[in-house]
């Protein structure tokens, strides 16, 4: 296997970008949108460089690639993300950059009208960005440059028409590395395309869901979490405690809520708006107070040994690229979590060989129920 390369040349200085994944070592910590971005930075934007006290907003910097090329100014570092902040202040350590000049801020937070620039890594989803302009339109006055970046593949007619929509004098740039630019300038409060968040019911559970921006399945029911309420864990005696590991909005913990009224359940997430997706929900469908909530990685902070029972229908997706990254840390961290004949139960697309690294991990692990595209799996710690 090829070695990961490490060394990010930009204009600011060269930087070691590791990323956080267990899966595949060859992928590096930036792409080639990033260099992109910071060199027209420094070419087309002199005067906002030569600014004592520059102030920078970047959103969306998955390993800090950005974030560390410019840590001498101010940043607020904007991310839905709990891991992607850990990394990107892995990565500022990495590189002996001090970041008492940084702010990490969440996705829920509201944005301070204190940039002179704004970077926006460019996310998969419409909705989510649609979401970020809004906040940008509401929070940020006008005349303050943004500097859209992604990879050409992941810019569509639709990303830019979001941009004419929510900023001014948006225009392109050329494509360079298989990567691309959209620059805008904010033009103050517009109307809103759409309204966040979604609603949504699933009745054959008495379900009133609402989804923030950003979530997996948005605005409807995801089919593999539908067949994994159909299959839901049966016990004779109501578990001692229960985790939703990647809870999204809830709904796998709302139904345990509901079979289960005296198990204390605790819904975890690294996404910051599915954790306030699932609160909410928790709330409109008259469970308040039954749940806990953490926004973490994995399993981060959660006691060993301190479960009986977890349920996950875990990602399949790092970023663009498909992977076992995450999904490989939620099964070491469940194991770890879980007393000892404790049950993990999984939703996976029938494709993903999950199986024998259960077996090998857990002790035992069994298929419960299948169709023609997913797979209900239980996993026992046996040892």
């Amino acid at each position: 296997m090829q070695a990961m390369e490490k060394d990010f040349i930009t204009p600011y200085g060269t930087y070691e970008i590791k990323r956080d994944s267990l899966e595949d070592k060859t992928l590096r910590g930036w792409d080639a949108s990033d260099s992109y971005a910071l060199d027209t930075f420094v070419s087309d934007f002199e005067a906002l460089n030569k600014k004592d006290n520059l102030h920078i907003t970047v959103i969306n910097d998955s390993f800090g690639a950005l974030t560390c090329a410019l840590s001498k100014y101010s940043v607020d570092c904007i991310s839905d993300s709990f891991s992607a902040h850990e990394v990107i202040k892995s990565n500022l350590g990495l590189n002996i950059l001090a970041n008492d000049n940084i702010d990490f801020i969440s996705a829920v937070s509201e944005m301070e009208n204190k940039t002179d620039v704004i970077f926006l890594k460019l996310p998969k989803s419409n909705n989510y960005l649609e979401y970020l302009l809004q906040k940008i339109s509401i929070n940020i006055g006008s005349g303050i440059p943004v500097i859209g970046l992604g990879m050409t593949r992941n810019i569509h007619t639709s990303t830019v028409e979001l941009f004419e929509h929510y900023l001014g004098d948006v225009h392109t740039s050329l494509a360079r590395k298989k990567s691309r630019l959209v620059h805008g300038v904010t033009k103050g409060i517009v109307a809103n395309i759409e309204e966040y968040p979604a609603e949504y019911s699933v009745p054959e559970y008495k379900m009133e869901l609402i989804n923030n921006a950003n979530a997996f399945s948005y605005g409807k029911i995801d089919f593999g979490t539908l067949y994994f309420l159909e299959h839901f864990p049966r016990f004779k005696n109501q578990p001692e405690k229960v985790i939703d590991l990647g809870c999204g909005d809830g709904s796998l913990a709302l139904l345990a809520a509901e079979k289960w009224p005296e198990s204390p359940i605790l819904c975890v997430d690294d996404s910051y708006l599915a954790v306030e997706s699932a609160k909410e929900n928790f709330k409109n469908n008259g469970h308040e107070g039954r749940a806990e909530f953490k926004v973490t990685d994995c399993l981060t902070g959660v006691p060993a040994k301190s479960v009986d029972l977890i349920l996950c229908n875990p990602p399949f997706h790092e970023y663009h690229a498909v992977s076992m990254g995450v999904a490989g840390r939620m099964f070491k961290d469940s194991f770890r979590v879980l007393k000892t004949g404790g049950s993990l139960f999984i939703v996976k697309n029938k494709h993903l060989g999950y199986q024998s690294y259960l077996e090998k991990l857990f002790g035992e692990c069994k298929t419960i129920a299948g169709n023609k595209k997913y797979e209900i799996q239980k996993a026992v710690k046996t040892k």
